[in-house]
């Protein structure tokens, strides 16, 4: 051990902004797997510094600054933004990259809807963004960047794919959604998850990545989960079919994108049907590789601060931000024109 650690470059050197589960579970890693961390970095990395909206008080593993501190401090390397929303972390990320620092993110809002204007300014890394543990985004930007993506279908929302299966399972939707929120799926305010922002916003994320085109979330149309009842998949079941929230997107002849979030008739032999719980899935459909799926935890603190980390150890190890060197390909692109994939593909809907 004393070998390998004189063999360490020197100390990968880290601000964070938000300190709620998702920080917490990643300070935690940083502290109780520092040692396996350092081999996979060829360096450690440290928390130096972190920034939360009320620090009075408030215990943490580094010392709590202000935003502007944290971003002046010479001695980091890069910052890592997990407040979520689009206000102040956007500003949080354009100002660190202006600043010369590299980014690491969770934000799926800041990147569908900021994504290629940020990566212009340096150095922007965001694995975590889309289904947490699930290593879709750096797949698509490097291990399949010499392929052609034709299309992406997709489980990108635990809480709702978690009330959709206590609706099959007898619940009304306000059951549900109280069980859910009582479970820390949901949020107090569910709309960005049951209304299917959150999943537009993570497709929009993927199809930029798989199609190498600029995409504006708010051009993904989107149908949400409220009015389903539990009559509905009942009789769903009964036909042998599951209803699922499915975020898809296609692209015809290098030119034509269509893209929807809405609930859809899967039929119960196909993998999507078997996503349980709050897990995510993703098909992708590649000229070369052919079909490929992943699937793995897609909420909770532990599988985002994996994806997070994963992204750290890349960044101490100066690999290259594919994902982030591809959305800064696309920055002077206008966006490019969505139609939504209409109600029979690539599954039928469901409402």
């Amino acid at each position: 051990m004393l070998a390998f650690r004189k063999m360490l470059r020197a100390p990968y050197r880290i601000g964070m902004f938000g300190l709620g589960h998702v920080g917490g579970a990643l300070a935690r890693r940083l502290v109780e797997d520092a040692d396996a961390i350092a081999r996979a970095a060829n360096r450690p990395i440290r928390l130096e510094a972190i920034v939360v909206a009320r620090p009075q008080g408030r215990a943490a593993p580094a010392p709590l600054m202000t935003a502007e501190e944290l971003i002046a401090r010479p001695s980091l390397d890069a910052v890592v933004e997990l407040v979520g929303g689009l206000e102040p972390a956007h500003t949080y990320i354009k100002n660190a990259l202006s600043a010369g620092l590299e980014v690491i993110t969770a934000n799926k809002q800041v990147i569908a809807a900021h994504g290629p204007t940020l990566a212009r300014l340096g150095r922007l890394r965001f694995e975590a963004s889309v289904a947490s543990a699930i290593p879709i985004v750096e797949t698509l930007a490097d291990t399949l960047a010499a392929d052609r993506i034709r299309s992406i279908i997709g489980i990108l929302n635990g809480t709702t794919n978690s009330i959709l299966g206590a609706i099959a399972g007898g619940a009304s939707y306000a059951e549900a959604l109280a069980d859910a929120q009582r479970r820390g799926l949901a949020e107090a305010d569910p709309s960005a998850d049951v209304d299917a922002h959150d999943p537009a916003a993570k497709l929009a994320i993927l199809s930029m990545l798989a199609f190498r085109r600029r995409i504006d979330p708010s051009h993904i149309e989107r149908v949400g989960i409220r009015s389903l009842e539990p009559v509905q998949l009942a009789a769903a079941r009964r036909r042998g079919f599951v209803i699922k929230l499915i975020a898809a997107a296609t692209m015809q002849d290098d030119a034509t994108i269509e893209a929807d979030v809405r609930p859809r008739l899967v039929p119960d032999h196909a993998a999507m049907a078997r996503v349980d719980g709050a897990m995510n899935a993703i098909a992708l459909d590649a000229q070369y590789a052919g079909s490929l799926v992943l699937q793995g935890p897609g909420a909770g603190p532990d599988a985002a601060a994996s994806a997070v980390l994963a992204d750290l150890v890349r960044a101490a190890r100066d690999a290259p931000a594919s994902a982030g060197s591809l959305l800064a390909s696309l920055a002077d692109q206008p966006a490019a024109t969505v139609a939504p994939l209409g109600p029979k593909n690539p599954y039928p809907a469901a409402s």
